[in-house]
């Protein structure tokens, strides 16, 4: 019965991960106090501040601020507990600035379509944010090929890309007024999938659960919340919601989960809440391996926010659980490869600690980021999985061709996941995350 295995056969975890993760929950901590517990995108509201990461492999904070840091930051740099070091870094732009730079590229809540005077080629912005250490604006960019269209490869040589590069840089230096760096960035693929394998779950749902979307395919459930009524929604990805007849399944057995509402929507988290006929959803995350079956499921005891260093993990219904997944970015808005434009999304990639590198597969869309904590006991609530980047050989654990109701899927594996915090969810719909 559902159930029976929560916190059965806890996660064996390398005692260096643990000692690493010890010291990021401090290291978070004290994040958190500098910058006044704002989450990633409303650190801008703090003067001069630019971005803070944490280094916990060598107990360390890396700050990046415009200017002297006031008096309150300076006292909570002078008390650091035993062990821990600090550096305040000199930013050429504040978060306030960059973010200032970045809303005169957006038109309607979207990027605009930038014009080359050279070829008159549409260029697509395919994502926008602050660079880490305040030096500049950070564009991503490809052709326009339309809505859920991108290049397969760069069909430009070397050094024809960096020329198209530079002019992109040019025009984005113009219009924003700061600096910018242009990088050939391919929109971003949603991580819906064809028919493939997972669990079958039942009520109360759980978060990492295998879904058959409306249009046929396979996503992943993420937190379970509730409404400002009061009423249970089992999270995913809007972007997984469409086609069909608006009903969710469970993957195997198709089981009705729930349906599309459109009060229930958040196009800028990419987030649908699904409602559940049940009434029902539990404060797990399912654990391991995407084809384990044994009901393993770790408890939700809270949410937090994300920092660059961070180590997190990516919980997809369609390759399992992918840990020690470090956050490179955070603050990106991105366009979704529906043509959706994401303002704030995180970024983080499979390091050295990860196994077999990837952090997740095709399919993933909508599943749960995660911190363990409490040695991997519980988890605490990151962010949901939106989009992908960096594109990776798939491991001999997951190189394998499934096949399901007349389907051949070859799974898809990629070095890292964009995903949308989740405090920004909860903040934009008013949604309550539901915990242990």
């Amino acid at each position: 019965m559902k159930g029976t295995a929560l916190g059965r056969a806890a996660q064996k975890t390398d005692p260096r991960v643990l000692a690493i993760l010890k010291k990021q929950h401090v290291l978070d901590k004290i994040a958190g106090d500098i910058t006044a517990g704002l989450s990633e995108s409303d650190r801008a509201r703090i003067s001069g501040f630019t971005d803070i990461e944490v280094d916990p492999e060598h107990n360390r904070l890396r700050i990046h601020w415009k200017g002297t840091p006031p008096q309150r930051v300076q006292r909570i740099l002078a008390d650091l507990p035993k062990g821990v070091t600090a550096e305040v870094l000199p930013a050429r732009y504040s978060k306030a600035e960059l973010h200032t730079a970045r809303n005169k590229l957006l038109r309607g809540g979207k990027p605009t379509a930038l014009r080359l005077g050279s070829t008159g080629e549409r260029i697509r912005i395919t994502s926008i944010g602050p660079a880490v250490d305040g030096s500049s604006l950070e564009i991503g960019y490809d052709g326009d090929r339309g809505a859920g269209k991108r290049d397969a490869t760069d069909p430009l040589s070397r050094g024809a890309r960096q020329g198209r590069s530079d002019e992109v840089k040019a025009v984005t230096n113009r219009l924003t007024g700061i600096n910018t760096v242009a990088t050939y960035k391919p929109v971003s693929k949603d991580l819906s999938a064809a028919p493939a394998n997972r669990q079958h779950d039942a009520s109360p749902w759980f978060g990492g659960s295998a879904l058959r979307n409306p249009g046929g395919g396979i996503c992943s459930g993420s937190f379970s919340v509730k409404n400002k009524d009061g009423d249970f929604l089992l999270m995913s990805a809007r972007h997984c919601s469409k086609g069909g007849d608006g009903l969710w399944r469970t993957w195997e057995g198709g089981d009705v989960v729930g349906g599309n509402d459109a009060a229930e929507v958040s196009l800028p988290d990419d987030a649908q809440g699904i409602r559940l006929p049940s009434k029902q959803a539990g404060p797990y995350l399912y654990d391991g391996p995407a084809t384990r079956r044994d009901g393993y499921a770790k408890p939700v005891v809270g949410w937090g926010h994300n920092n660059v260093g961070d180590y997190v993990c990516a919980d997809g219904a369609n390759s399992g659980v992918h840990c020690n997944v470090q956050v490179a970015k955070t603050d990106i808005g991105i366009m979704g490869g529906d043509g959706s434009y994401r303002p704030l999304t995180d970024l983080a990639y499979a390091t050295s600690l990860t196994p077999d590198g990837v952090a997740a597969v095709n399919g993933d869309s909508g599943g749960p980021v995660f911190a363990g904590v409490s040695n991997f006991t519980s988890d605490e609530a990151r962010g949901m999985i939106t989009a992908l980047d960096r594109t990776v050989t798939c491991p001999s654990s997951l190189n394998k061709d499934t096949v399901l109701d007349g389907h051949i899927r070859t799974p898809w594996c990629l070095q890292g996941v964009y995903y949308v915090p989740i405090y920004q969810t909860l903040h934009d719909t008013g949604w309550t995350l539901v915990t242990l």
